[in-house]
């Protein structure tokens, strides 16, 4: 229960009309370690291998916190619903002027036809796979919106799903 509650606040803050978003220098290739930090135990728990490509700043402007919660709960879900012995691959890039968060996983993946369904709030797949609220996607996509964020899902070059955040250019004043 107390888990529910936070998600509902965490995705109240994030939304429209929610706690205003505290605009500062971020760097997305360090919010990324901290998130992938957070998520090590459940990973090493899964025997998941996590792994982080990071390896120079990105800078971009943003609410630091809010982009770890948008890290964080992208890399757990890769974790949670990719299967035991898995791989999950978290990418920081500067790619033309764009900051890019993404996250691979060898895992089963989503059918195309549900990958928008996903995002809609307490949409769980399979309900008895995994313990969770359904909020956890919402409040990512609710927290890119307000950074101007674009989320796409597609097929992962790992065999499961590619999560890819493309913060837009201006974002990187």
């Amino acid at each position: 229960a107390r888990h529910l509650v936070e998600q509902l606040l965490t995705l109240a803050r994030a939304e429209p009309g929610g706690a205003e978003t505290t605009v500062a220098p971020a760097d997305l290739a360090e919010t990324a370690r901290r998130a992938a930090a957070d998520v090590v135990p459940l990973a090493a728990s899964r025997e998941v291998a996590l792994e982080l490509d990071a390896p120079r700043a990105v800078p971009l402007l943003g609410d630091a916190g809010a982009l770890r919660i948008l890290a964080r709960n992208l890399i757990d879900n890769a974790v949670r619903y990719c299967g035991a012995r898995a791989r999950v691959i978290v990418t920081v890039l500067d790619e033309a002027g764009a900051a890019i968060l993404r996250v691979d996983d060898s895992g089963p993946g989503i059918p195309s036809e549900e990958r928008e369904r996903v995002f809609d709030r307490f949409y769980r797949r399979d309900p008895g796979s995994e313990s969770g609220s359904g909020l956890g996607l919402s409040i990512v996509r609710a927290i890119a919106e307000r950074h101007g964020a674009r989320i796409a899902l597609t097929d992962s070059l790992l065999g499961g799903l590619r999560v890819e955040v493309r913060f837009a250019r201006d974002a990187r004043r």
